[in-house]
């Protein structure tokens, strides 16, 4: 009978980077200048407002990808090796990462339909989720040297992630209103801002205090 062993860390590596990397290349694509864009001042200021109206989601999303990224980087520092159920939370978690491209350049060509809003947040909610429940498998026993308290580092973890989904379901709620009233303010773009201030200003600060249950500053 066939003892399970541990799967090789660094093809997950290779494959979550090479996704992420397609992932965030395909966003752009959504930017399109229109057909005569260049034939004279007024059709290139059109032309230059209607990309203006879309880079915003574009931004975003980009720059959530990076959030992603950059927590599952941190997440792989504590990892000592990996088996099947935290590989296949991995595929699920860069299942979800390539619907960002999509439902960016649905929400894009339909700002006012509340089910694209709706459709965008509960993409990033799942997201969160499963890379959430990465975070408890590691901690579950795939840990390494790193962590001294896995199961502080856990509630530790598991409120940070709660605070994300609940900055993203603010988000959702800014956009269903927005959608409702007829507003253009785009407040649920701000909102979701405060989920990337979190996840890309929080690692350019060194972190005095170390995190519960980690044996190294977390960065």
């Amino acid at each position: 009978m066939l003892e399970p062993v541990p799967l090789p860390k660094s093809r997950l590596e290779a494959l979550t980077d090479g996704i992420f990397a397609v992932t965030m290349t395909l966003l752009v694509l959504d930017l399109k200048f229109p057909a005569h864009a260049l034939d004279g001042s007024r059709e290139f200021a059109s032309a230059m407002l209607s990309l203006v109206d879309r880079f915003d989601d574009y931004a975003i999303s980009f720059v959530a990808l990076c959030v992603f990224w950059l927590a599952h980087l941190r997440l792989l520092r504590r990892v000592r090796e990996t088996d099947s159920h935290f590989v296949w939370l991995n595929l699920g978690f860069l299942l979800l990462t390539t619907l960002v491209p999509m439902l960016t350049a649905l929400v894009g060509d339909n700002p006012a339909h509340p089910r694209a809003a709706v459709l965008y947040g509960a993409n990033l909610v799942a997201i969160l989720v499963v890379e959430a429940l990465m975070w408890r498998r590691m901690c579950r026993g795939l840990h390494n040297e790193t962590v001294s308290d896995p199961q502080a580092l856990w509630f530790y973890v598991r409120r940070r992630f709660a605070l994300a989904i609940g900055i993203v379901l603010s988000g959702m709620v800014a956009a269903l209103v927005e959608i409702r009233l007829g507003l253009t303010t785009g407040m649920a773009s701000y909102v979701y801002l405060l989920l990337l201030a979190a996840g890309v200003a929080r690692p350019l600060f060194v972190v005095r205090a170390r995190p519960p249950g980690t044996g190294t500053e977390d960065r």
